[in-house]
């Protein structure tokens, strides 16, 4: 049988073929490197916040979360448990009008029973913002405190010459339009920083937000 010679531009095809192929490869192989390589930054940058394994502050509080998922707080606002909680003598009442009404058998349908009220969840949401914003405030006042020990004010600084932060730029952005204050041309981070420090800082913890007004449900 006769066996034909490949000729000359079908080899250059199979070598170019070949080649591809081995690209092909190799890019495969480094989009692999590259995701494994950003994954593992990731999980770099999240370590000092994740706080270990089991038995950590985060595996309490996954654990907290799952058990309340169990017992029917799935889908409830978590902003306004947190102000139901918070008053328990309040919570008490409205869970025994509740379970006298029907509601249960779990605590996730007797909480949602008292949420159909839009009063009351209305109450509960605004207290639960009073209190993640009082604990936010104080996590900020610790968090200025440290920077400002830290040498900030030193002209020489070296974080002063850096570009302003995408933070730093919002924070002006919001401040500016609060204060009806043009847009000061600010070169890099220290002078942001000296700027947001002059007109107060973060606006979000200029005013605790209003308290809720009082219901008048002494009978539950």
């Amino acid at each position: 049988m006769d066996t034909a010679t490949p000729k000359p531009c079908d080899r250059l095809q199979a070598i170019a073929n070949g080649l591809a192929a081995t690209e092909q490869r190799i890019a495969d192989t480094l989009a692999i490197v590259a995701e494994s390589a950003a994954e593992l930054r990731r999980q770099y940058r999240a370590a000092d916040k994740r706080r270990g394994g089991p038995g950590s502050a985060d595996a309490r509080k996954y654990a907290l979360g799952s058990t309340l998922v169990m017992v029917g707080l799935d889908g409830i606002s978590d902003t306004a448990l947190l102000g139901l909680f918070a008053h328990p003598e309040r919570m008490a009442r409205w869970m025994t009008v509740a379970i006298a009404a029907g509601a249960g058998p779990m605590i996730g349908d007797i909480i949602s029973s008292i949420f159909a009220d839009p009063t009351r969840l209305a109450w509960c949401d605004q207290w639960g913002r009073i209190l993640q914003w009082r604990r936010r405030k104080a996590l900020y006042d610790q968090e200025v405190e440290r920077f400002l020990k830290t040498g900030p004010i030193d002209p020489k600084a070296s974080w002063r010459t850096q570009p302003i932060s995408i933070g730093q730029a919002g924070l002006v952005a919001t401040l500016c339009e609060l204060l009806a204050v043009p847009s000061p041309d600010l070169k890099n981070r220290g002078e942001a920083f000296e700027w947001l420090r002059l007109h107060n800082g973060n606006p979000t913890y200029w005013c605790e937000p209003s308290l809720p007004p009082n219901l008048e449900d002494d009978n539950g």
